[in-house]
């Protein structure tokens, strides 16, 4: 079941093969029943995917949570940064002030590669991937467009996801370094 919440376009595929199948055969034989089948099909197709839009598994709220990070960080929303990150470690929040006030963005951060891992019965999780902008950065003017891969690890507190570490990577070598480290 949980496939169909992450992602139901095989299903519907299928399913869309199968009601093409009954229409040809209908073609075909010309039996109103084969057309009642095909009806049933096509609303069993619009029912996964209503299903899907439904159901929010736990890995697609991180997912989320990672993209409204995107967000705060764009509009430099501290307030909004901040809410995310656990107060377990306030280096984190320090960490995430002093990168948003070395950094201004020249156009929209673009996240692609987002992975999401579950663990602990489904109260921790790590989110992976590749943040790109184009920015300037204090002391060293326009840096072009700036890949970035990151790692966050995510912990649940009160039923909401909060970040509790914050790795970055090198995007090609991926070794790891410093998050406000400035070479590529």
């Amino acid at each position: 079941m949980w496939l169909v919440t992450e992602n139901p376009w095989p299903l519907i595929l299928a399913l869309s093969v199968v009601a093409v199948g009954l229409l040809a055969a209908w073609y075909a034989r010309r039996d109103n029943r084969l057309l009642l089948a095909t009806g049933g099909v096509i609303l069993l197709a619009v029912g996964v995917w209503e299903f899907e839009r439904r159901v929010v598994t736990e890995r697609e709220r991180l997912a989320a949570e990672v993209l409204e990070l995107r967000d705060a960080v764009q509009q430099k929303d501290l307030a909004g940064v901040f809410a995310l990150f656990s107060n377990s470690d306030p280096k984190l929040k320090l960490l995430a002030t002093t990168g948003l006030a070395l950094v201004e963005f020249e156009d929209a951060i673009r996240v692609t590669a987002l992975e999401t891992k579950l663990s602990s019965n489904d109260s921790r999780g790590e989110t992976r991937f590749r943040a790109n902008v184009s920015l300037k950065v204090a002391g060293y003017g326009s840096m072009g467009r700036k890949p970035t891969l990151w790692s966050l690890g995510w912990r649940k507190e009160a039923g909401e996801w909060r970040i509790v570490r914050v790795r970055r990577f090198h995007p090609l070598s991926r070794k790891e370094m410093s998050p406000l480290a400035q070479g590529r």
